[in-house]
């Protein structure tokens, strides 16, 4: 997937940060939003660009929407008239190469960047390393779409949450409490027997195959949450990984870290997060 390639600074950027009225800018951004219309880019007939399409024929409600092409986005881009939902490669400023694909909200319009930022790109959302020819995370796509639209509820309803970035997204484990959460082994960056794992959760929580977690987040499965990993291509020290906990039944991102990788700390959830997600469990 190489049509589209964005610097991933920050998962939730504020649109407005670099105007004279930042928050008066962003309230309108996002109030505005159902007045607009989603121009969904779909470059190809790859699986991820028809699962894609039809997570959004089934659940896009928050504006009108229409399907483009890549020379359709490329001519109206700037047109603030739009918004655009797309799949795109992204990369740090010191990577030689895109590591993870998003999947990303833009807004229409002239681009400014400002070191790292895009003035315009609202929010990215990790789906799986670059050129993954398996597509073995797609099945988050449906979710995503869901979550891109809470985001830009949240945000209509409060603006400055839009300053806070994926902060907002980290401290949400209480919401957890009364769900069961599906790990699978191999996301865990640290040692640990199964039985003192789910001891931590008093019970609530299972290590399963990946295929019981998709299973579970296609099929909406009642008061379960889902852990999911996001490696970069290659894996290599120095590159980043995401953790996330998601809601099967409602699709909320109740989790979210950014991780580098090292020796010292290799992808997935480390102790350090296990406590945090356990918390609603202790009482």
């Amino acid at each position: 997937m190489r049509h589209f390639i964005i610097l991933a600074a920050s998962l939730f950027v504020f649109t407005g940060s670099f105007c004279q009225n930042p928050i008066n800018q962003t309230r309108n951004t996002f109030n505005n939003y159902g007045k607009k219309t989603t121009k969904v880019v779909i470059p190809s007939t790859s699986l991820a660009d028809l699962m894609l399409r039809d997570a959004v024929n089934r659940s896009w409600r928050i504006s009108p929407f229409e399907f483009c092409d890549v020379a359709e986005y490329e001519k109206i881009k700037q047109d603030t008239n739009y918004f655009f939902l797309m799949r795109v490669d992204g990369m740090y400023k010191k990577d030689l190469e895109p590591k993870i694909e998003y999947l990303t909200l833009i807004k229409g319009g002239t681009e400014i960047k400002r070191g790292l930022y895009s003035s315009h790109n609202i929010i990215n959302l990790p789906i799986q390393q670059s050129e993954d020819l398996d597509g073995g995370n797609l099945f988050l796509i449906p979710a995503y779409v869901d979550i891109i639209q809470d985001h830009i509820y949240r945000i209509q309803e409060n603006v400055l949450l839009a300053f806070k970035g994926s902060l907002i997204y980290s401290d949400r484990v209480s919401w957890l409490k009364g769900k069961t959460i599906l790990f699978s082994k191999d996301q865990l960056g640290y040692e640990i027997s199964d039985g003192d794992f789910t001891s931590l959760f008093k019970g609530d929580a299972k290590l399963v195959s990946a295929s019981d977690i998709e299973e579970a987040l296609s099929n909406n499965s009642d008061k379960t949450a889902v852990a999911v990993v996001v490696t970069p291509r290659g894996g290599t020290t120095g590159s980043y990984c995401y953790k996330m906990i998601l809601t099967t039944d409602s699709h909320e991102l109740l989790f979210l870290r950014r991780q580098k990788i090292s020796k010292r700390s290799p992808a997935g959830f480390s102790a350090e997060d296990i406590r945090k997600i356990t918390a609603p469990y202790q009482f």
